[in-house]
């Protein structure tokens, strides 16, 4: 696994990344619907605390893709991933009333025991050590508005450096996907491809050569004369 500097990775849905295509804006959500009912009761407590009416949140990856963020994230067939310019999207939020961004800090439960009232501020950036595979940035968003389901910031194209489609996918309908998101307008040009994470050229070829199997060389090509 290799942690990415340049880029940010957005697990979703083939679904929710068409419609982030097509509006331009990434959507921020309530954490209160989260999985993980530690990371849940901290987002509530600091909501609490700080007498915020709308809190909403992005979860993304910093390193490049693994089994466990296409299987726990995107719901498998149905995923998709979002690879964004950190530089630009973070130039863009930084004096933005309301938000933070940052890499989740993980903790050990002695760790945890360890924080006292001046650590509220961190409760929506840390999670406990067994999720530290995940490799976290959050970008968090406080308004004085009511709590909706989600709320929408700007992601205009050119902050997208390129999507993934899942590796279980098909692939005539990878094909179709990608030729739905060229459609769009604005993402001719997008590089879009099938995740190749469970079935790797380059592996089989590596496989082959250890128990001796030789590429197969292509035929010549046939040469015409003319008569």
């Amino acid at each position: 696994m290799t942690v990415l500097k340049d880029y940010i990775r957005r697990y979703t849905t083939i679904a929710a990344t068409l419609d982030i295509l097509r509006r331009k804006e990434l959507p921020l959500l309530n954490p209160e619907t989260w999985d993980d009912r530690n990371d849940r009761f901290f987002m509530e407590r600091y909501k609490s605390v700080k007498g915020i009416e709308g809190f909403y949140a992005l979860c993304a990856a910093q390193c490049s893709e693994t089994y466990h963020h296409w299987r726990v994230f995107t719901g498998a067939a149905d995923g998709a991933c979002l690879e964004i310019k950190r530089a630009p999207l973070e130039a863009a939020l930084t004096g933005v009333p309301g938000i933070t961004f940052r890499e989740v800090t993980y903790l050990r439960l002695d760790e945890v025991d360890a924080l006292t009232e001046a650590d509220v501020d961190r409760l929506p950036f840390v999670k406990r050590v067994g999720f530290a595979p995940e490799e976290e940035y959050r970008i968090i968003l406080e308004t004085d508005e009511l709590q909706r389901a989600a709320y929408n910031i700007e992601l205009p194209h050119s902050m997208i450096g390129q999507v993934f489609l899942n590796p279980w996918l098909p692939k005539p309908l990878a094909e179709s996907v990608i030729a739905s998101i060229r459609d769009i307008p604005g993402c001719s040009k997008l590089k879009v491809s099938r995740s190749h994470l469970i079935d790797n050229a380059r592996w089989k070829e590596a496989g082959n050569r250890v128990v001796g199997i030789k590429k197969p060389k292509k035929p010549p090509a046939l040469k015409l004369k003319k008569v």
